[in-house]
């Protein structure tokens, strides 16, 4: 009886060893699945965060660009509602409006040899009494 006793306690404790192996085990592997998977939610993060920070720069590109759009037409506006105003060389030269203030270079000519040849006279009829 001694011997089934030693037999019957030497295969509890044979059990409660190959228990504790088994929970060890299962310790360890449930560990290692805890790791794994911290591991696969960072690799997630750091994928789901690159996926975000490339989405903002994109929306931030597509925003700038259509900036630089309305930016573009709003000075294509102006520059040529500036040079409207002033530019005016082209096929309608013709329609401009000819300003009173222009200048006969023939007929101011005439005028001042007309006036040169007064003051002739004139210093030719004041000479001619001294003369005399």
């Amino acid at each position: 009886m001694e011997q089934d006793k030693k037999k019957a306690e030497l295969e509890q404790e044979r059990m409660l060893a190959q228990e504790k192996k088994l929970e060890q085990e299962e310790e360890s592997v449930m560990e290692i699945e805890l790791e794994q998977e911290e591991e696969f939610k960072s690799i997630e993060n750091e994928i789901e965060s690159s996926e975000v920070l490339e989405k903002k720069k994109r929306r931030e590109v597509i925003f700038e660009m259509a900036l630089f759009f309305v930016l573009g037409i709003l000075l294509g506006v102006t520059i040529k509602t500036e040079a409207v105003k002033r530019i005016t060389i082209g096929f309608n030269d013709y329609q401009i409006n000819q300003q009173a203030e222009r200048y006969d270079v023939s007929d101011l000519k005439k005028k001042l040899d007309e006036q040169i040849a007064k003051q002739q006279a004139q210093q030719e009829l004041q000479q001619a009494p001294i003369e005399q």
